[in-house]
């Protein structure tokens, strides 16, 4: 099943709160974020409050009512916000359906796959919409390391969990999803050295997320060879490179 009713429903309703923010773009500041993000963080409760019959599952989509605005106020072209709007609300509309499939089914890979595309997305909007926030605004460098320590270590956890139902040791996840935000928060620091926009530090951070992410759900499952694990950092160094290539760079003399 593709299509759910209520899931349909709350996502049409978040759509609308971010294409009321689409339309009437202002200067971010403390009181833009409260008035844009906490509405939506309230649909996201009383969303999964319907589709699930839990709060608990409220993280990614809180993660994408988070990011969401907080990455429209960078977009400066109407048409680009409007895809945006799209983009976000199919991504909501993904994680509320892998939600509610997993509590019914939960080794529906199908479900997974959503969830996980949900997942991806989310983090994207969080470490681009943070990290633009951090290049445009006045704010510090330990703030965008906490950030990215806070989103990725529970992001991982959250994925961990929902790929690996059946086997969790709860103790280990904790522990892997600690160092890769630990890992992710170095990144951001080094990546606040680069001469690059929000947008290539956004796609540069998931880029090294997956790649630390996949390694370490092979050794939590005891899979992990040293052959495979070359072959992944190698053809993630090959996307670092292009991108790096074909981006532009913004050298301050």
């Amino acid at each position: 099943m593709i299509f759910h009713f209520t899931i349909f429903f709350w996502t049409l309703i978040f759509s609308l709160g971010l294409e009321f923010i689409a339309l009437n773009p202002f200067f971010p500041t403390w009181n833009w974020y409260i008035f844009s993000i906490v509405p939506l963080l309230i649909i996201s409760l009383i969303a999964c409050r319907k589709v699930t019959k839990r709060f608990t599952d409220v993280f990614l989509p809180g993660l994408l009512s988070l990011t969401a605005p907080t990455l429209l106020s960078l977009i400066d072209s109407s048409s680009q916000r409007q895809a945006f709007v799209f983009l976000s609300a199919l991504m909501y509309y993904f994680a509320l359906l892998g939600l509610y499939r997993l509590g019914h089914a939960p080794r529906d890979k199908t479900a997974q796959v959503f969830l996980n595309t949900a997942s991806v997305a989310a983090l994207f909007f969080y470490y681009t919409g943070i990290f633009g926030f951090y290049l445009n605004f006045s704010f510090p460098l330990w703030g965008l390391m906490i950030l990215y320590f806070l989103g990725t270590a529970l992001t991982s956890y959250k994925t961990f969990v929902s790929v690996g139902r059946e086997s969790m040791e709860k103790r280990r996840l904790i522990l892997y999803s600690a160092l890769l935000g630990l890992f992710m928060s170095e990144m951001a620091w080094v990546m606040s050295f680069w001469p690059f926009g929000y947008l290539t530090a956004g796609v540069l951070g998931l880029i090294f997320f997956f790649l630390l992410w996949d390694i370490s759900f092979d050794a939590f499952h005891q899979v992990l060879s040293l052959r495979r694990a070359v072959l992944r950092i190698l053809f993630f160094f090959v996307l670092i490179g292009i991108l790096l290539y074909s981006t532009p760079w913004h050298i301050l003399v």
